[in-house]
């Protein structure tokens, strides 16, 4: 039976990745934080029961990722949709998921004016400042999972916003099959390569 994520790993670890990462003050601290968020995420993989491959009996391979880069931590201007509208997401299994449309955040990486689609599912009873995107970026397919990765986001009342593509991580579904993970909508693939965050999981 599939099993729908909508969020891999999103609870476990908001409140460290938005008081460790907004702590530090020098690059040093930072790279040590992020050090810290995948070695929680690691420990939830291999031993949580919320895990995928604890609730299908699958074993645990290491997960990798590229090196931590600072450089892609980025500020973003929220561009909020006035009158939110619910849209289908297309799953991995066939499927599609309704979520909202939220907002826009405009940043600027390697040079490049670029924007993600901010989303929250349609009912997701999650904690109430916690958003979701799905993005794809030229590496996808080759050394990241080829369905796309995940951010979360921490959003408030300010339009100022961060994103860290150095938290990216892989849906579900990259590790065991049984899942049903939405794709990135279309207007979330960025023609660049985002090499930080977790990279490809070539256990399945």
């Amino acid at each position: 039976m599939k099993k729908i994520a909508y969020f891999a790993g999103i609870i476990i670890l908001l409140v460290v990745i938005y008081t460790s990462l907004t702590g530090g003050s020098n690059d040093q601290s930072y790279r040590e934080a992020v050090a810290d968020i995948r070695a929680d995420r690691v420990r939830f993989l291999k031993s949580s029961e919320q895990s995928p491959f604890q609730q299908f009996d699958k074993k645990y391979q290491p997960v990798a990722y590229f090196p931590i880069n600072s450089e892609y931590k980025v500020r973003a201007n929220l561009e909020r949709i006035q009158s939110p509208t619910r849209m289908a997401i297309q799953n991995s299994d066939g499927t599609t998921t309704t979520y909202s449309r939220f907002a826009y955040a405009h940043f600027k990486l390697e040079g490049q004016d670029l924007r993600l689609l901010i989303l929250k599912p349609a009912g997701f009873g999650s904690l109430p400042n916690t958003y979701f995107t799905a993005f794809a970026d030229d590496t996808s397919g080759s050394t990241t999972y080829g369905g796309g990765r995940y951010l979360d986001l921490d959003i408030g009342k300010s339009d100022n916003i961060e994103i860290d593509f150095n938290l990216a991580y892989n849906p579900y579904c990259a590790y065991v099959e049984e899942y049903s993970c939405p794709f990135p909508p279309p207007e979330n693939v960025l023609p660049l390569k985002i090499e930080v965050g977790e990279k490809s999981y070539p256990h399945q």
